[in-house]
């Protein structure tokens, strides 16, 4: 592999990626600014920054993927001194970090937010849980656009995606869920680390899949 052209690739990427990768960090921080002055901002902050969440890790996975394969991109890859594996790897590697990089920055503000004056520290295992359910479900997407070529399957991985937020969601905001969390104590409820596991096991298993699709790809145009 040559590794100059295939961190060239990625760096291209996330130049192309950069609009995107703003925009979700700027309406992300501002929901949480407007959620710090509590009352229904709270709830419309607490909304735009799922939104900003969930709708940016989608429309990030479908340009770092189905996008591309749709605009046959992958023949340029047949131009490159780099193997279509490793032209694969690449965009798997540009999309998590494209999504990765504001969502981390998110995630750290969401989280550190609890600890500041007025906040409640024990919600910082909430956050936590909602957010890596947010990378847990980019990582599906971007697993599932690495095989799939059909408008119609996509949009149908979408609806399955959106599906498990809404259930993840009303499942999570129970009283008897969310009560132990509500104060100054940080509690690992048995919901929680059985639901931390099943995430990072998501994420580790999406992120494989990804990989073997693109080391065992013949066709890339």
């Amino acid at each position: 592999m040559n590794r100059s052209v295939f961190w060239a690739l990625v760096r291209k990427d996330l130049y192309l990626r950069r609009a995107m990768i703003i925009a979700i960090l700027v309406v992300g921080l501002g929901s949480l600014v407007l959620a710090s002055f509590g009352g229904r901002a709270f709830a419309v902050g607490g909304l735009l920054f799922l939104t900003a969440n969930v709708a940016g890790g989608l429309f990030m996975a479908a340009l770092s993927l189905f996008g591309e394969r749709r605009a046959l991109a992958r023949g340029f890859a047949l131009s490159l001194p780099v193997s279509g594996r490793y032209y694969d790897l690449s965009k798997l590697v540009s999309g998590f970090l494209a999504f990765g990089i504001p969502w981390l920055v998110l995630t750290v503000a969401a989280v550190g937010g609890m600890f500041l004056p007025g906040g409640m520290p024990g919600m910082a295992v909430y956050a936590l849980l909602i957010q890596l359910f947010v990378i847990a479900q980019f990582a599906v997407v971007l697993a599932a656009y690495s095989c799939i070529t059909s408008e119609a399957v996509s949009g149908v991985v979408i609806l399955f995606v959106n599906v498990a937020l809404s259930l993840f969601m009303m499942q999570i905001n129970q009283p008897e869920i969310l009560g132990p969390w509500r104060g100054d104590a940080i509690v690992w409820t048995p919901f929680a680390r059985v639901t931390l596991l099943a995430e990072l096991a998501v994420i580790a298993v999406a992120v494989a899949f990804t990989y073997i699709m693109a080391s065992r790809r013949r066709d890339y145009i």
